[in-house]
């Protein structure tokens, strides 16, 4: 497939994606921008789910500054909904002015791992667990894969001859799956 092909297709993917409000600071599963007007912020904040009293104080904090007039939080849906005058303070210092007082700042500079790799990562341990099940705890996905690469090499090198790079990347990759697992042990 050509590289332009690919960005094509990716763009055709993403473009579908919903991004409300780009211009105000959405941190995914952090304190993400849901909606907002002049004068009215929503906020989802998961954190208000089960910190509530946190949310309250930080709603107090907040109408006690003069320039937010109300404060309204679900935590049920975790979200936060602000009212404010919005010719004493803007969206991005409200929202910055949140994080601060609920000690979010840290959650925004921890690494986060891509949705295709958590789902990838559900995906082999689903696997292994059915293949622990099915083989009664002898063998996990790990070491079928890498006997199944040490078998393919073999029968590989055994019919075409131990030839460079099929024979000897099977062999590598089969001893490098199986040598974590004595590792990890």
């Amino acid at each position: 497939m050509s590289a332009g092909l690919l960005l094509f297709l990716l763009g055709c993917f993403f473009q579908g994606v919903h991004r409300p409000n780009r211009f105000l600071p959405s941190f995914r599963g952090i304190c993400e921008v849901r909606s907002s007007a002049p004068g009215r912020l929503r906020l989802d904040l998961p954190l208000c789910k089960s910190k509530s009293v946190l949310a309250e104080q930080t709603g107090k904090q907040l109408l006690s500054t003069g320039c937010v007039k109300s404060v309204h939080f679900s935590p049920v849906t975790g979200s936060m909904l602000i009212l404010y005058d919005q010719k004493q303070v803007d969206a991005p210092v409200l929202i910055g002015a949140i994080i601060k007082l609920m000690g979010l700042q840290d959650s925004l500079h921890a690494k986060e791992n891509p949705l295709f790799l958590e789902k990838l990562h559900m995906v082999s341990d689903a696997l292994d667990r059915a293949c622990l099940d099915a083989t009664n705890g002898w063998f996990d996905g790990r070491l079928l894969t890498g006997g199944c690469l040490l078998y393919a090499a073999v029968y590989q090198g055994m019919k075409n001859g131990f030839s460079l790079p099929g024979t000897a990347t099977l062999l590598w990759w089969a001893s490098s799956l199986l040598r974590k697992g004595d590792q990890t042990t």
